[in-house]
């Protein structure tokens, strides 16, 4: 067992010995002078010799405070440095991952649950957001849907949203199946706040003259949309990576078939500046099963 005085009488001694003041070193500490001194006193008795000379209103080391000084500033240094280490790997195995609420709760939640069985000790928070600028400071990963005029250099291409046109398999217009573009003008659509613009260019696609629609509803995220599409209140237009699951089930048909390409780009945050190898590798996880989705589907 090491031979070793109290720690806290050794972090007395550095800092009254840097400040060569009780008073200071006790406001440095969060003790009272009176704390400092009593652990100045106790550590010269444990070592059999005086640390300072006390002046009247001074302090000065004395020739074996400043021999011990070095050692004991060096010691408290690497203390303090593995300390830190240890505190960056500990908590270098959390991630934060920011993305839409719609893909977190479809395709971003199979990425994770695959990844998880690599780094099952890395602990991932998702954080589903419905507007873009609702993403967390503390976010390490971030997932952003972004018109495609407003790409920045940092924006990591995943994928084109591809627009699928989903309703309940037995959803009816007019008293009839919808099966026929031409039915649209006729249906209630569902609308995302944040894509105002997606069924004009969606009717126009069909063939379809865009204008006010006879029934609509409007939310705020596609999760939303595919719930209500789900239950029979009317027609959605969502990413396909986000609806193929309801399509997996038949929750949900595409009605039309195929989707088409709009101008929306998912995008992800720059992995250059992560600094803990489980961050990195789900970064690179997120990118490779963007590419083997686009394959697949190739």
């Amino acid at each position: 067992m090491l031979n070793l005085p109290p720690l806290n009488y050794l972090r007395s001694f550095e800092a009254a010995a840097r400040t060569l003041s009780f008073t200071a070193a006790g406001a440095e500490l969060n003790l009272t002078q009176a704390a400092v001194s009593g652990h100045i006193r106790a550590l010269e008795q444990y070592i059999g010799g005086r640390l300072f000379t006390r002046h009247a209103r001074s302090l000065s080391l004395t020739s074996l405070g400043t021999a011990y000084l070095p050692s004991v500033s060096q010691a408290m240094g690497q203390i303090a440095q593995a300390t830190e280490t240890v505190r960056k790997q500990r908590g270098g195995r959390k991630i934060v991952v920011s993305c839409p609420v719609s893909l977190a709760n479809s395709w971003m939640a199979s990425v994770i649950a695959r990844f998880g069985c690599d780094y099952g000790d890395a602990s991932v928070t998702l954080h589903a957001r419905i507007w873009e600028d609702d993403a967390p400071d503390i976010a390490d990963i971030i997932l952003t849907s972004r018109h495609e005029m407003a790409l920045t250099r940092q924006d990591i291409w995943l994928w084109r949203d591809e627009m699928v046109v989903v309703c309940a398999p037995s959803y009816q217009v007019s008293g009839a199946v919808l099966n026929d573009p031409a039915q649209l003008t006729q249906a209630r659509l569902i609308y995302n706040l944040g894509r105002p613009e997606s069924w004009n260019d969606i009717l126009a696609h069909y063939g379809q003259i865009p204008g006010k629609p006879i029934q609509s509803t409007q939310t705020n995220a596609f999760s939303n949309a595919l719930a209500l599409a789900s239950e029979g209140y009317g027609v959605a237009a969502v990413p396909r990576r986000m609806v193929q699951s309801y399509l997996d089930r038949g929750l949900l048909k595409a009605p039309f078939g195929q989707g088409f390409p709009s101008p929306w780009i998912m995008t992800l945050s720059d992995g250059s500046l992560l600094t803990s190898e489980p961050a990195r590798a789900l970064h690179e996880a997120i990118i490779n099963a963007a590419r083997n989705a686009a394959a697949k589907a190739h």
